[in-house]
């Protein structure tokens, strides 16, 4: 018999990252995927000969040459370089979703209060006005609010579906 269907899982196999692949092939385990420190690629399957093949295919020729301390450091300076990337992109992440809530709320202070939509472009003249003179370094933050003519009335219905949908929930 074949043993159709009997596929064999990854998943269930309990494959666990071992610390010592991080040192001997520059590599090291982020969420649920093994990534080269050397070329940023994923290594998708959880065993030691995979990450191997890829270390001696790519880099071994490179990096065979680091051993023991240089080896280590080298590791620790890979493993900063990442860090400090994976950092940006979450700065980025957060800068941009301060930016689509500070939108929202000044959308829903127009809608309040009753005003014409096109006075979020005068709010955003009037931040970046007084970001311009308080704090210039975080000008680029303010630029990227989008307060638009257009843009006002879709956070406003946007709010409006949002707040239906929690009363109906509750209802």
């Amino acid at each position: 018999m074949s043993g159709r269907g009997l596929k064999r899982k990854i998943n269930s196999e309990c494959r666990v990252f071992n610390e010592k692949w991080s040192l001997d092939y520059f590599v090291i385990y982020s969420g649920d995927k093994i990534i080269c420190l050397i070329c940023k690629e994923s290594i998708f399957v959880l065993k030691e000969y995979n990450i191997r093949r890829h270390y001696e295919t790519k880099h071994k020729t490179t990096f065979s040459k680091f051993t023991e301390k240089l080896r280590l450091d080298k590791l620790q300076s890979l493993q900063n370089n990442f860090s400090s990337q994976q950092l940006l992109f979450k700065k980025q992440k957060n800068i941009n979703e301060a930016a689509t809530k500070t939108s929202f709320r000044i959308s829903h202070l127009l809608a309040k209060r009753g005003k014409a939509f096109s006075d979020g472009s005068l709010i955003k003249e009037c931040i970046i006005q007084a970001v311009e003179e308080i704090c210039p370094e975080r000008i680029d933050t303010f630029k990227n609010n989008s307060l638009s003519a257009n843009t006002v009335p879709r956070r406003i219905d946007d709010i409006s579906n949002n707040l239906n949908s929690q009363a109906q929930k509750k209802v």
